[in-house]
């Protein structure tokens, strides 16, 4: 009774209402598979399951978002892809090279609007290249905030950065003095490649001002054309926190030389 309400309601031919309604079924049914990565010269087999995926309407466009659950220490990953999808739900781009987006999570910045990180204009601003370019990935990776440290590290060096006027780095230092600044990994978004069929004689076009993220294409033979920087003018909150991520971290064109 409801296909047949639903059907008259929206004047919808019964086939394709049929037809929709089994495609939006068989998008939530989970895919699996397992693949081989490499990451730091050592190869780790990791499991990639697509939980979902639905069409996603931006301020820039029209985009499809892939929910992913990767073997790996972050877990949850979404892709945003812009591309036509075939029946099987897998991106079909027609470009011989693919613009892509790493995006750590920021929950601070992106989510409640702290003024103190560019990290909303980023994702924003890669979205709109994406949108321009006709086609492209942001891969957004939400549990690696503050740099992998996680949320409660964070929250603990900006509570530094406020109260004693120090750099994010610093901050960092000061908590773990003899840790990482960054211990971020990338295996799963080689995985999400390699489930999308990206093969490597496709040329990777990464937006990033981190060189880092470069090294798990090119371990993975995948071809890297030239870099595309996503660059957010600093501002009287942002400009310490660019300094210290280009001076201390080998970030590179967020602000100009001094």
């Amino acid at each position: 009774m409801l296909l047949r309400e639903i059907q008259e309601k929206y004047n919808l031919p019964k086939e394709k209402l049929l037809r929709e309604l089994e495609l939006a079924r068989r998008s939530m049914a989970p895919k699996q598979k397992d693949f081989a990565v490499i990451e730091y010269g050592k190869e780790n087999i990791i499991r990639v399951i697509r939980e979902g995926v639905g069409p996603l309407e931006t301020e820039y466009g029209s985009f499809f978002h892939f929910n992913f659950k990767i073997a790996d220490k972050w877990e949850k990953y979404s892709a945003i892809v812009l591309a036509n999808l075939n029946e099987k739900f897998q991106p079909e781009f027609k470009n011989d090279f693919l613009l892509i987006r790493i995006d750590s999570g920021c929950e601070t910045g992106q989510l409640f609007g702290d003024k103190t990180c560019e990290c909303k204009e980023q994702l924003m601003l890669a979205l709109e290249t994406i949108s321009r370019q006709g086609e492209g990935m942001l891969i957004n990776i939400p549990r690696q905030d503050g740099r992998g440290m996680g949320l409660p590290f964070k929250l603990a060096t900006l509570r530094l950065q406020t109260f004693l006027g120090v750099d994010t780095v610093e901050a960092s230092a000061m908590m773990d003095p003899n840790g990482q600044r960054d211990i971020r990994t990338y295996t799963g978004v080689i995985a999400i490649l390699k489930f999308f069929l990206i093969t490597p004689n496709i040329k990777i076009k990464l937006m990033t001002n981190n060189p880092k993220k470069m090294e798990i294409f090119k371990e993975n033979n995948y071809t890297l054309g030239e870099y595309s920087p996503i660059v957010i003018p600093p501002t009287e909150h942002t400009l310490r926190h660019l300094k210290a991520k280009q001076n201390g971290l080998g970030h590179i064109n967020l602000i100009d030389k001094e």
